[in-house]
């Protein structure tokens, strides 16, 4: 930490609601507090907002509540959901792939290496496991 005080803690001297003996020794924080100050004053200067003003503005808002609103205004958010909903389809899309067909093994062979697997009693699976228990001599 540099030393110099937050924002948090120029705020609370600002207020009035802490001091610290920091701000009349240290220049820059004394110079940031003296800016919060002028912005203060500044803004107690502006004249608020008259409660004719917030009246006016709320009399308006009842009064295009009250307006029908234009049709081709009205199916624009359905439109554009739409649209994102055909963009996100488009790029989620992905067309089937053909399986890879091999034309060079034969059918007579296919047929032989199932027939093989049907009548054998251990599953192909189970011939690694064999291979562990083997000797390596």
């Amino acid at each position: 930490m540099n030393g110099h005080l937050n924002d948090e803690r120029l705020i609370e001297q600002l207020y009035g609601v802490s001091s610290d003996p920091h701000v009349e020794n240290c220049q820059e924080c004394s110079l940031r507090l003296n800016q919060m100050r002028e912005r203060r004053a500044e803004l107690a200067a502006v004249r608020p907002v008259s409660n004719s003003f917030f009246a006016a503005q709320r009399r308006e808002i009842y009064a295009r509540l009250g307006r029908p609103v234009p049709s081709r205004v009205r199916w624009a958010p359905a439109m554009v959901a739409a649209a994102c909903l055909l963009v996100a389809g488009l790029f989620v899309y992905r067309p089937a792939t053909t399986p890879v067909t091999h034309t060079d093994v034969a059918d007579a062979q296919l047929f032989s290496e199932v027939y093989s697997m049907e009548d054998s009693t251990e599953p192909i699976a189970a011939a690694p496991i064999h291979a562990l228990f083997e000797d390596n001599q």
